[in-house]
């Protein structure tokens, strides 16, 4: 079954390559790394249901990927869920092997009642062409009850931490945890190393209805590129989203800053510059907009990064755990 014609979840529009992030219209005066960045598939993934006892995936990268800080299976592999007691259930994941022509069994044995599942797409990686496989008597369908709300989204935009570095599998991204805790149709706009509040992206970013935008771009931005841009971007947004609720979160805590002075400076610098904007904001009457401090994200003992920078399963879970609350409250207060 091409998984074109099954529902997909993650896509801000429709796009001229569907399993691309942001048609390349849209992205025509992107910069070029945010450009490359958004042909990838990070957060988009696909809905079905079917009653076979076994699950392949057929799909083609459009390269081989090498990333130091990221398993195979997050940057080119698939992660599959099934829909059980009103909540997800992680179900397997299709390992990526060498080449860019993937075929592999996801599971097998299954019990053969109708289930509903959805398939994540890769994290750092394209696709271009995917087939999901089931045996030859079994049905396989759009879902006739989705579990995800595709009228309720939350846009998320900022750096490598939202598009998915470094989780274990594609549906750890804590956007695509996200998704699978509130059931709405979630929106992963991370662009790695390259989330830098430019006009262009405020321009596109307000294009793309939602109930509650993110924004968790500070990491990438210098103190002075923060201080330069976010009031504009905010404004800009806020413009053409008068009552739509925004979320600031400051850049999460370098763990390799505690030791690299030069790291912890700039990442104080930058948290201390969008709080001056979030202040400036509030003084200027705008409403729905909340912020989220760094020391509430992956909390204190220093054991939730890869790299002391990029999250384990573990630090997208508790980033997870904090900004769900306050989307959470956003949402509610705009009502």
């Amino acid at each position: 079954m091409d998984a074109a014609t099954l529902l997909l979840t993650g896509k801000a529009k429709t796009t001229d390559s569907i399993y691309r992030r942001v048609d390349s219209v849209d992205a025509k005066g992107f910069p070029p790394a945010v450009k490359n960045l958004a042909k990838q598939s990070a957060g988009i993934a696909v809905l079905f249901e079917t009653n076979s006892n076994i699950i392949r995936a057929k799909w083609t990268l459009p390269a081989e990927v090498y990333m130091h800080n990221m398993t195979p299976i997050a940057h080119s592999g698939l992660d599959l869920y099934c829909f059980q007691n009103g909540k997800w259930q992680f179900v397997s994941v299709a390992k990526p092997a060498k080449g860019t022509s993937q075929n592999q069994l996801i599971v097998q044995h299954m019990d053969g009642s109708m289930k509903q599942f959805m398939l994540y797409l890769p994290l750092y990686n394209g696709i271009s062409q995917l087939q999901i496989g089931v045996q030859k008597d079994a049905v396989i369908n759009k879902p006739a009850q989705p579990a995800i709300n595709k009228t309720k989204r939350i846009v998320v935009y900022g750096s490598s931490v939202v598009q998915g570095a470094s989780a274990g599998r594609p549906g750890m991204a804590y956007p695509a945890i996200l998704q699978r805790r509130t059931g709405y149709d979630v929106i992963n706009l991370g662009f790695s190393g390259s989330a830098k509040m430019e006009p262009e992206l405020a321009a596109y970013i307000a294009t793309v209805q939602a109930d509650c935008y993110v924004l968790d771009c500070i990491p990438n931005p210098s103190p002075e590129q923060i201080r330069d841009r976010s009031h504009y971007f905010i404004k800009y947004i806020r413009g053409l989203r008068p009552n739509t609720p925004i979320v600031l979160v400051e850049t999460v805590f370098r763990q390799n800053g505690l030791f690299d002075q030069q790291v912890g400076t700039t990442v104080r610098r930058q948290n201390e510059e969008i709080k001056k904007t979030y202040e400036r904001l509030k003084q200027e009457g705008v409403k729905n907009i909340f912020y989220i401090e760094s020391d509430k994200l992956i909390g204190n003992d220093h054991e939730a990064t890869i790299d002391g920078i990029h999250l384990t399963d573990l630090g997208f879970m508790r980033i997870a755990d904090a900004i769900l609350p306050v989307i959470k409250k956003a949402m509610n207060e705009k009502k």
